[in-house]
């Protein structure tokens, strides 16, 4: 990743060292988003009640995909869990390291090792899956690639209720891109999906929906895949 499109990566960094800042996400529509970027470094107590149940899951080798700042990783870690953090930014990897995170690599998705147990894909990261064909594949060859028993646990937006719209196709499946003062990223595919289609992605793949975690008047929702 060249630093001019590591947006994400120079505000967790900034923010690291004391300097507040924002992360604005913007899709191919029109639609912006601002957010704090404190939300990437908040302790266990303030997590939202579904991320605290879903976390309980976790177990065995553990994977974090998309760690960014690494606060899943860290609070399993300070727990005795064997956790590997893995992040396609470079700067986010070093912040993860510097807030002392042992196991992190330098990888996205398409790069994370087999063998594992649990995978994390909190703070919206099921959306890394890009598409519902992708997804499918993915969770195909995740199930393939993990050990016996193996978990994931996963967070996402239900993208009707969120009011995302499509003239064609399913309102869920974004291109997106990430602005931090002059860093910007290049437009890239994210997922939201609602139960239905969580389910209908699902169907096939080997993995089943074991728990949904949710909150009254948020269209956030976590949720736990078991072999």
């Amino acid at each position: 990743m060249d630093d001019s499109e590591d947006a994400f990566g120079h505000a967790l960094k900034d923010y690291h060292l004391g300097k507040c800042s924002y992360e604005m996400v913007e899709t191919k529509d029109g639609k912006i988003d601002v957010t704090s970027i404190s939300y990437y470094f908040r302790d266990y107590d303030d997590w939202p009640a579904m991320e605290r149940e879903a976390i309980r899951y976790a177990g065995g080798r553990i994977i974090d995909v998309g760690a960014g700042a690494g606060r899943h990783s860290l609070y399993l870690q300070n727990h005795g869990f064997d956790v590997t953090a893995f992040d396609v930014s470079p700067l986010a990897v070093e912040v993860m390291r510097d807030r002392g995170l042992k196991n992190v690599k330098l990888a996205g998705i398409d790069e994370i090792d087999g063998g594992w147990e649990t995978m994390i894909l909190l703070g919206n990261n099921f959306g890394l899956l890009r598409t519902i064909r992708e997804a499918h594949e993915f969770l195909r060859r995740f199930y393939s690639e993990s050990s016996e028993g193996a978990k994931i646990i996963a967070e996402t937006t239900d993208p009707i209720s969120a009011g995302f719209h499509a003239e064609s196709g399913y309102p869920g499946e974004l291109e997106i891109r990430i602005t931090y003062e002059r860093y910007r990223t290049g437009w890239f595919r994210y997922l939201l999906v609602d139960r239905v289609k969580l389910e209908e992605i699902v169907d096939g793949t080997g993995w089943h929906i074991e728990s949904i975690f949710d909150m009254n008047g948020v269209d956030v929702y976590c949720f736990v895949l078991s072999k």
